[in-house]
């Protein structure tokens, strides 16, 4: 094994200004102002009959505050910065922007035909702002051209661009929150009640907020409903206002506008979604006692990560004296022997890793919070009487920064594992509340949310003929399956949060470190469809993110599965096929610890899923910052890293380790060949399904002589002149003009505020330059799309190039690290900080006989006395 040399930090960076980025057409046809006179016209004044025929339905007063009501923009193309123009109309207020895909129409259209992207704005309005909105289109009507008012002329583009103009619906607001699954699986129980989250739009005035809290709070009362006291949450930061409430589930018989349930028609309610959802049931769950004494050593010092979970065993032999548990809750109570399943294998997997494998255990203790309690029969899940969202909040106050009342419990955690996922939220279009919430905390108090992608367990249907199929499985119906998995996209998104921008998104590989001997009798029904091109496993699920950043961030081994096999109707052109029972006390999957019968404290159990890969990844985060901890004590005072950094600095150097390898090739032909995707959108339509690809953990923990890491942190503005930082590169005179490989990584992170009401969202965006185009190394191409790495707050690139390229004696390569605004928001002024972590690695054959790592060294140190 090559010497392990430890990572090199960038010189502080010079100051520069931003490089500019282009800016896209987006070549949508619009009708012209005749036409979009005809079409548009007569529609304002039957919404605002409309209007006025809602308020004596909803027996409110014509002057009263609830003559406010949502109405719906459907626009092509978009408006930046739209609410700014909203907040210039006296009685309205912005809710929210949404991207959408419209289908061509005779008006409206793209290029040959094809779908194209737009926006739905939502706002709230009063007669007087409808009034307002009718005298501009008035004005709008006679000169297509014509001079608005200061701050109304992005009115004139909404009504060059509107396709649609209606009221907010009942349908509205139930679409994409999973509220009619919900019902369905509450009637299949026979629940006369169901139990459902209330989001009202956010007034800015309090008061305003209260009254449309009360007249919700008189309209569910009116069919024997309830708001579920101490529920309701008010978080500005997010525009969150949301509470509980119970209801007969016959009030939900009817979901459309026509309903006679006039609740489910209140003014200022935004959506109806279920309750928090993270329920961990393990029906058919075995253990195996250890047969070897355990040994590691006690961990020591403040805890650098969090485990948000269910409630750890605390005794169990792995994690003795390696958690601090903190259950101000009390959930504990709710807890018997052996129930502890969940919390107890994730906390296992983030202190040891897969106990497979070598032990690397963590030197520090985790703080671990519970968040689910036992329910019987439900298995572990959110509590039901307390929005997830305060609970969340709540529980991040009390570790990092505490009250007036009581000092913060673990102010040093850089870290919050998050291993849970809503099942009724998979990603569509829209941010989750949940999602919002974390990429808020996150700027916020610095840290870094570790969150796992979410399981697929649906039964998965493999189209081939019935009797043909065989097990073992050939390498051609290997190929098949994980092409019919890879299309199958739609109903695998990626599960609320992950869909988080800020947050490490950790899908799984369907790996792990146990020993199997497939010969065995016991795998005989047992059905590995992944063995020869083991990467995606088949529970994990998809992305893209927020405006198509890549999502999941990374992949890491989630544990091996077997599949079953199930019958199917004949005459089928397919076999169904179900996940396990892998048996949790045999191989393969993360072998981690686990309460045994009657909560005995030295058991194990094999598991998989994508809770554990986000565990693995916390594990290598803990690693990570010992590392640094380690570099600190080892530099002088002006280099070391500020704790502060810690947080974003370990999610660039988790992602740097990140590549697809041989597997790019598999993707990329598999994907290339699917109907709806463009030749040149193979390569940005492959990090939905991969992204970054498969963490090798080794890589960023150590240097070699071959290959150097340098890492870098540092704060940014979008204010001009502090907008960029320089770092210098040493580029080693010893390979100069050598024809050799030469691969070139790197990675940059950031932790952006966000503007809710955008959707752009994302405040804040840093941004390397492209290295295909730099003037010091010939580069091919990056692995990844560019356009794609840059839509998230996480940039990763692999280059290539195997040029004799010519490195002069103290040359060097600029690596330049740019910030922009992005989403406007007027609260977040252009001095605001943005912290950033960089990693960029150059790696040669470990076969030449040149050490780059002591040369690129000597370079760094001449720079720093300089």
């Amino acid at each position: 094994m090559a010497d392990k040399k430890p990572l090199l930090i960038f010189p502080t960076p010079g100051v520069a200004t931003r490089e500019p980025l282009g800016s896209g057409n987006s070549g949508i046809h619009l009708p012209d102002h005749e036409r979009q006179k005809e079409r548009i016209g007569r529609r304002w004044q039957t919404l605002k009959d409309t209007f006025e025929k809602e308020a004596i339905s909803l027996s409110l007063k014509p002057e009263g505050f609830f003559t406010e009501y949502i109405v719906v923009f459907e626009v092509a193309g978009s408006i930046d910065e739209f609410y700014k123009a909203i907040k210039e109309v006296p009685g309205m207020f912005f809710l929210k922007e949404q991207l959408e895909e419209f289908e061509p129409d005779e008006d409206f259209y793209k290029g040959d035909n094809e779908k194209y992207k737009g926006r739905i704005f939502v706002s709230m309005v009063n007669k007087k702002s409808i009034d307002e909105i009718i005298r501009l289109w008035k004005i709008f009507e006679k000169n297509r051209e014509a001079t608005f008012d200061s701050g109304l002329a992005k009115f004139k583009d909404l009504f060059k661009k509107l396709k649609n103009v209606r009221p907010y619906s009942v349908e509205d607001r139930l679409e994409d929150t999973g509220m009619p699954q919900y019902l369905e699986g509450i009637r299949e129980m026979g629940e006369d009640s169901v139990r459902f989250e209330v989001e009202f739009t956010y007034p800015e005035s309090k008061q305003r907020r209260d009254i449309a809290f009360e007249e919700f709070r008189t309209l569910i009362n009116e069919v024997g409903g309830s708001i579920i006291e101490g529920s309701k949450v008010d978080l500005m930061a997010i525009r969150y206002f949301a509470c509980l409430a119970d209801a007969p589930t016959s009030s939900f018989e009817n979901i459309t506008n026509q309903t006679s349930v006039r609740f489910l028609r209140a003014s200022h309610v935004l959506y109806f979604r279920p309750p928090g959802q993270a329920k961990v049931c393990l029906q058919s769950y075995e253990t195996f006692e250890f047969e070897t004494e355990l040994r590691a050593e006690e961990p020591f010092g403040d805890p650098f990560v969090a485990l948000f979970d269910g409630l750890p065993l605390e005794n169990h032999e792995l994690l003795r004296g390696r958690l601090i548990v903190d259950d101000p809750d009390g959930f504990a109570s709710k807890y018997i022997a052996g129930s502890r399943i969940h919390g107890t294998a994730v906390a296992s997997t983030i202190c040891h890793g897969d106990w497979n494998g070598e032990k690397q255990s963590l030197v520090r203790p985790i703080y671990a919070r519970p968040v689910m309690h036992y329910n019987g029969f439900n298995g572990e899940e959110f509590p039901q009487d307390r929005l997830l969202i305060d609970l969340l909040h709540s529980a991040i106050v009390r570790m990092v920064k505490g009250t007036h009342q009581e000092a913060p419990i673990a102010p040093r955690v850089k870290v919050v594992n998050l291993s849970l996922g809503d099942g009724y939220r998979p990603f569509r279009k829209e941010m989750s509340s949940w999602a919002k919430f974390l990429d808020w905390a996150t700027y916020e108090y610095n840290l870094l949310f570790i969150v796992s992608a979410g399981n697929f367990g649906d039964p998965i249907k493999f189209t081939i003929d019935p009797a043909e199929f065989r097990n073992p499985i050939s390498a051609e119906g290997k190929h098949s399956f994980l092409d019919q998995m890879l299309r199958q996209d739609f109903n695998r998104k990626i599960l609320s949060p992950a869909e988080s921008i800020n947050s490490l998104t950790v899908g799984a590989l369907n790996k792990d470190m146990a020993e199997i001997d497939p010969s065995d009798p016991m795998f005989f029904a047992r059905i590995n469809l992944t063995d020869n091109h083991g990467y995606l496993a088949p529970y994990s699920r998809f992305g893209w993110g927020m405006n198509g950043a890549v999502k999941p961030d990374i992949l890491m081994p989630g544990g091996r599965v077997f599949m079953r096999r199930v019958p199917a109707d004949r005459g089928t052109d397919h076999v169904n096929l179900l996940f396990g029972p892998n048996g949790n006390d045999q191989p393969p999957g993360v072998l981690v610890a686990s309460p045994g019968v009657e909560g005995k404290i030295n058991h194990f159990s094999y598991q998989f899923g994508t809770t554990f890969s986000a565990a693995q990844t916390t594990h290598l985060a803990g690693n990570l910052m010992e590392i640094l901890v380690q570099l600190n004590q080892e530099s002088d005072p002006g280099q070391q890293i500020h704790e502060s950094y810690f947080p974003v600095l370990v999610k660039a150097l988790i992602t740097h380790g990140a590549n697809l390898g041989d597997y790019y090739s598999l993707f990329r032909d598999l994907i290339g060949e699917f109907p709806s995707v463009p030749n040149n959108q193979v390569k940005a339509r492959t990090v939905a399904y991969t992204g970054y690809g498969e963490v090798n953990g080794a890589r960023v923990l150590y240097c070699t002589a071959h290959r150097v890491t340098l890492i870098g942190v540092g704060e940014l503005t979008w204010n001009e002149s502090q907008s960029a930082h320089l770092f210098k590169f040493p580029l080693p005179a010893s390979i100069s003009s050598q024809v050799i490989q030469k691969k070139l990584v790197t990675t940059l992170a950031w932790f952006s505020p966000c503007n809710v009401w955008s959707n752009k969202y994302r405040i804040a965006h840093l941004y390397l330059s492209n290295f295909r185009n730099n003037e010091d190394i010939t580069l091919d191409d990056g692995m990844y799309d560019f356009k794609k790495t840059s839509r998230g707050t996480l940039q990763h690139q692999v280059y290539e190039g195997t040029r004799a390229d010519a490195f002069i004696e103290g040359g060097f390569m600029i690596v330049k690290v740019n910030c922009r605004k992005d989403a406007s928001d007027s609260e977040l002024k252009f001095w605001k900080r943005i912290k950033y972590g960089l990693a960029v690695t150059l790696e040669i054959p470990d076969t030449l006989e040149v050490d780059i790592y002591e040369e690129i060294k000597a370079a760094i140190q001449t720079q720093v006395r300089t």
